[in-house]
């Protein structure tokens, strides 16, 4: 199994904690403590939790984009 880069961690934790208590509700701070590296290095990777979010959108869609056009293949 691949490992996963440190830029996916952190969208992975950051979607799992925003899923369990809201976008709002978690920090940059959480984000990287779930990841297991401190706030400042989570910033050499993305440059806000807004940032995050949207790297987190970004990567749905493209997953999206990819399961439809292995759908519309089948069809």
């Amino acid at each position: 199994m691949k490992q996963l880069s440190t830029k996916e961690r952190i969208r992975t934790e950051a979607l799992h904690l925003f899923a369990q208590y809201g976008y709002d509700a978690i920090s940059v701070a959480q984000i990287a403590k779930a990841v297991g590296i401190q706030a400042p290095s989570l910033y050499k990777h993305y440059a806000s939790k807004e940032d995050i979010f949207l790297a987190i959108i970004k990567e749905m869609e493209k997953r999206y984009a990819q399961q439809d056009r292995k759908s519309t293949r089948l069809n």
